[in-house]
């Protein structure tokens, strides 16, 4: 409730999550306010201005590596891409966060997504719109969808 969510909304969180603990529904709901909400506010502000003011678009990325068994159990957490992005997976010094055996193939599909952003203007797959909400989903390959999560995505509606 402190997060705006009424008992129908955490049963969503719940639903898509069979089993979870407690713990791990509040973890979800937490890394939703924090970190997926805000930025897909920030898209649709960005798909709202270049329809009317021809604005630059945005790109949205879910990074979905490693899993919590590989990283000590991270996960996919905040800021866990940026090693892949730089290369620089090899360093010891990532580890702890990135797990003892990354792969190469999921940095080569990052590096090469912000490289084909910074070179050509685009990562290689659709900008975010409203109502398509393209989305890649990234691992050891790029792959777009629309609107992943959106029950848990419309419940923020109106509260972040």
């Amino acid at each position: 409730a402190a997060y705006g969510l009424t008992a129908d909304g955490l049963a969503v969180y719940r639903a898509n999550r069979p089993g979870a603990s407690p713990g791990d529904l509040l973890a979800a709901v937490v890394t939703d306010w924090f970190f997926a909400i805000p930025p897909v506010r920030v898209a649709e502000a960005r798909a709202a201005a270049a329809d009317s003011a021809g604005a630059a678009p945005a790109w949205v990325y879910r990074f979905d590596y490693p899993s919590p068994e590989a990283n000590h159990g991270l996960g996919a957490c905040h800021g866990v891409e940026v090693p892949f992005v730089f290369g620089t997976i090899d360093r010891q010094n990532t580890h702890p966060r990135i797990g003892d055996t990354p792969s190469r193939a999921v940095a080569d599909t990052m590096h090469g997504a912000w490289v084909s952003f910074v070179a050509d203007g685009a990562p290689g797959w659709a900008p975010y719109t409203t109502p398509d909400r393209a989305m890649a989903l990234l691992t050891d390959k790029v792959t777009e969808v629309s609107d992943p999560a959106s029950d848990e995505r419309s419940l923020w509606n109106g509260i972040r």
